[in-house]
Order: C-alpha cells, then structure tokens, then sequence
C-alpha cells in the first residue's frame, strides 16, 4: 500500500444531469464498493488529524459534499449512516435554505435545492462534519483580504451559529487554490481546506491544499473500486492532463 488518501467530491445525490447530479441507487453502490475494498473512511477534519500523526489508515477515505444540496443531507447521509460512514459537507453560508443561484454561478449548471439550518444541524448532532464552501460561493483566487474575510470569517461565523458545533474544514469555491491573502485567512482560521484536482492525498500533504477527485470520473464502480486500492494514478494522471487542455482551450477562446 503506497499510505495514500481518496477524498471523493459529490454534489447532489439525486436524478439531473452529470457532473453535479448523482442517482440515489449509484451513490448506494459506491458505498457497496467502499465496503467491498474495506475502505476506512474518514471525515476531513479526522483525514487530517491522520497525516499530522503520520497515521493514515489503509485504503483511507473521505466522502465530502459541496455546496450543501438538500439531497445529499436528505438522501445521502441516513444512507451513509446505515453504511457505518463518516462524511463531510460543505455548504456556502449565505444561501442556507436556498438554491444554489449564486452570482458567480454559470447559466449551465440545473439549479438544485440547499440545507437549510435546520437539516444541518440534524446532520451534524448525527456525528458528520459540516465544513465551509464560503459565504456566497466567490473564487479566492484572485481575493483581496476583505474577500477572504468575508467569504471564510464571515462562512465559518454563520455556520457554527447554524450548527451549534465548531467549523474546522473548509473547501475552497470552485477548487481553486486561494490568493496569499485569502490562504493566510484560511490557516488562521481552519485546520485543513481542499481544493480539486484529479489526484490523491500523499502522507505529509499540505494540510490547506487537499487534493480531491470529482466522483464524476469514478462513476463506475469498477474504477471507485481501483481508485480507493491506489491502482488508479495512471487513469487520474490522464484526466488530469485534460482539464488542463480544457481551461487553457476556454482561455484562449475569451
């Protein structure tokens, strides 16, 4: 075993369109896959925790959310919990209760309900970690400090009062790697962020950049079931060299 982690991206657990969109009956068949690997999962602030010890367990893995759909607490966490898994969701504060029509938000995507307080709360007193997406979904990327506070200072305040319980991860809008302003916020603030990416977590990885892999490239369960038993790099590596093409493609296209 290589000692690396799979942090797993899902948006939506319910039927719509890929990327975002994942059917109830496929999400049960990635945790029959978790368990059939014997997959130890863990939530993000417990991934790092683990590779601070330099204690990564075999075949680790952690299942995340991002933008806080209402199907992934309504649907995917009473499963999750009849599975025995630990989870991750991050949601973006100031649309708790909304849909996800955010200013930064492409026409393209389906809109799709949020958590309200309420079901985050539920989830969180049911043991997952509730992490931060920022306030209104902004990219840090190019943030200045007063973005980044109100994005991450500004999230972690709304979510903690929401949930009752302290807000230690973050995942960062979008997957992009923040500015210096914004990443000093960060650290100050959280004890681990992920971004995106196709690739799995080292031991001794930067605790404030996670890489994490968009389940949507591990749709089949033939490859969740290579990804988590690290038989997957080369397919990773692939797709990765791909989304690069794609952005620069977009740029030059502007």
């Amino acid at each position: 075993m290589s000692g690396r982690a799979l942090i797993l991206t899902y948006h939506a657990i319910e039927k719509g369109p890929a990327p975002l969109c994942l059917e109830p009956d496929l999400f049960r068949v990635h945790l029959d896959c978790l368990a059939d690997v014997g997959a130890a999962t863990l939530t993000i602030s417990e991934l790092s925790a683990a590779i601070r010890a330099a204690e990564l367990p075999p075949r680790a893995v952690a299942i995340t959310f991002d933008d806080g759909c209402a199907s992934a607490v309504e649907v995917a966490a009473p499963m999750l919990a009849e599975h025995g898994r630990r989870a991750t969701f991050f949601c973006v504060a100031g649309y708790l209760g909304r849909t996800n029509e955010w200013r930064t938000q492409p026409a393209r995507v389906p809109r799709l309900a949020l958590a309200g307080a309420r079901e985050l709360a539920d989830v969180a007193a049911a043991g997952f970690e509730v992490g931060a997406h920022g306030f209104e979904h902004a990219p840090l990327d190019r943030a200045d400090s007063a973005l980044a506070r109100h994005e991450l200072e500004g999230a972690k305040d709304v979510i903690e009062r929401a949930v009752g319980a302290p807000v230690r991860s973050v995942a960062y809008p979008y997957g992009l790697l923040p500015s210096a302003e914004a990443r000093a916020q960060v650290e100050a603030l959280y004890g681990a962020a992920c971004v995106g990416g196709t690739a799995r977590v080292r031991p001794g990885a930067d605790l404030f950049a996670l890489p994490r892999v968009d389940v949507h490239y591990l749709r089949r369960p033939a490859l969740l079931r290579r990804a988590v038993a690290g038989r997957i790099d080369g397919y990773l590596g692939a797709r990765r060299l791909g989304a690069r093409a794609r952005r620069a493609f977009r740029k030059d296209s502007r």
